[in-house]
């Protein structure tokens, strides 16, 4: 079986290399022929009080989360090949119909020939699922006997022009993504699609370390098929930013974009939306080994099944900080409010979460931790409510 993956495994393809959370690792990686191998496990048990999100009559399972991965980097002056994979599964006690085994598989290049110009490709496969509760399955009359498992294909190019210190710079995106999903097809074949998303950044600066910052971004989504009866949801969500961005201001470094955002739909019978939209992310580090983290922004989400869209107004706080060269705790915040847009039931949700780490590192490859996760969901349709306790004990290695 598979799953949708958790927080605890998603990163960026350049990213890859870097545990997630409180990493006090030391990644060297070992040498194989011209490049890096960098190996690396993470194990953990944990209790959850709702496995499936549910309002009423909840599963409550013990469980063991595994993630063994492996990295490889080429990396030269002008060059860096990265390719990456990760398995993670788990077994629940209390419901093995929740126990599952994704793969995911990444693949990049980056060439830099000069230091005005970078361009990167980049290709990932992804075989996983919604876990019950989520997705079309959200509310405790409609969960799916078994997860919906899916897959998908990602490719992704980029290009940036302009030097570090040059009075502009440009970006530019493109990504392309094929989702199938490969059970529960009475329900699920309606959700099948493509996006194809293109983005584009101008930076021009201000101040030796703050820039103007004019963004653009289109996504065009492209269904295999409507629900019966219903117009189809293909369509292209549109955005234009205006913002600033800074660097070690008031030790702040951060970003600010404010602008406007636009949903329309090929289909006659749903009606087009917009909105005022913003995007707000800073990081203050009253010292340096403690940082806090603010993020906030307004966009729209594609639907799973309700009305024609989701407003998702979020905001989110953290706070890590390093007691020690071995111990670091982290603490999360997180609330988001969901309408969606032309239900005939109204419906609106709001979404709180809230949790943190306790990590210590006995070597420079392992570390050891203790954590918890709060999930919270009120909805004006009473379905929709749940509470869910997850309590962690975790050992992560890496090389």
């Amino acid at each position: 079986m598979k799953k949708k993956c958790s927080y605890l495994l998603c990163c960026g393809l350049f990213a890859v290399v870097n545990l997630q959370a409180a990493d006090l690792l030391t990644l060297r990686g070992i040498a194989l022929g011209d490049g890096r191998l960098y190996p690396k496990f993470r194990l953990e048990a944990f209790h959850d009080d709702n496995l499936t999100s549910a309002a009423s009559d909840p599963i409550k399972t013990f469980g063991i989360f595994f993630s063994p991965g492996l990295a490889y980097e080429l990396k030269g002056a002008k060059k860096r090949f990265l390719v990456d994979y990760n398995l993670s599964g788990a077994s629940h006690e209390s419901s093995r119909r929740d126990d599952y085994i994704d793969h995911r598989a990444l693949l990049g290049y980056q060439y830099t020939p000069t230091s005005r110009i970078s361009l990167g490709v980049e290709g990932e496969y992804f075989d996983s699922q919604d876990p019950r509760g989520t997705g079309a399955a959200e509310g405790s009359g409609i969960i799916q006997a078994m997860p919906d498992e899916w897959h998908h294909l990602r490719f992704g190019g980029n290009l940036a022009y302009g030097a570090s210190a040059a009075r502009a710079r440009f970006e530019a995106d493109i990504d392309f993504t094929d989702k199938d999903y490969d059970n529960n097809r009475e329900v699920t074949a309606i959700r099948d699609r493509e996006d194809i998303a293109a983005t584009g950044r101008l930076y021009y600066r201000l101040l030796p370390k703050t820039s103007l910052l004019l963004e653009g971004r289109a996504t065009r989504y492209d269904y295999d098929r409507a629900a019966p009866n219903s117009p189809g949801l293909d369509g292209l969500t549109s955005q234009a930013l205006l913002g600033i961005t800074w660097e070690g201001t008031f030790k702040t470094t951060g970003a600010a974009r404010f602008g406007y955002i636009r949903k329309d739909f090929d289909a006659a019978g749903r009606r087009a939306g917009e909105s005022f939209s913003w995007e707000l992310g800073v990081q203050w580090r009253p010292r340096s080994y403690s940082v806090f983290s603010l993020n906030t922004a307004r966009n729209f989400q594609e639907t799973n099944g309700a009305g024609d869209f989701i407003i998702d107004d979020s905001v989110s706080l953290s706070w890590t900080h390093s007691w020690s060269a071995r111990l670091k705790t982290r603490l999360l915040f997180s609330f988001a409010q969901n309408d969606f847009e032309a239900d005939d039931t109204g419906r609106a949700d709001e979404l709180l979460s809230a949790g943190g780490d306790v990590v210590y590192a006995p070597g420079d490859h392992l570390e050891i931790g203790l954590g918890y996760d709060y999930e919270q969901r009120d909805s004006n349709q009473n379905v929709f409510d749940y509470q869910r306790n997850i309590v962690r004990i975790f050992a992560a290695v890496a090389f």
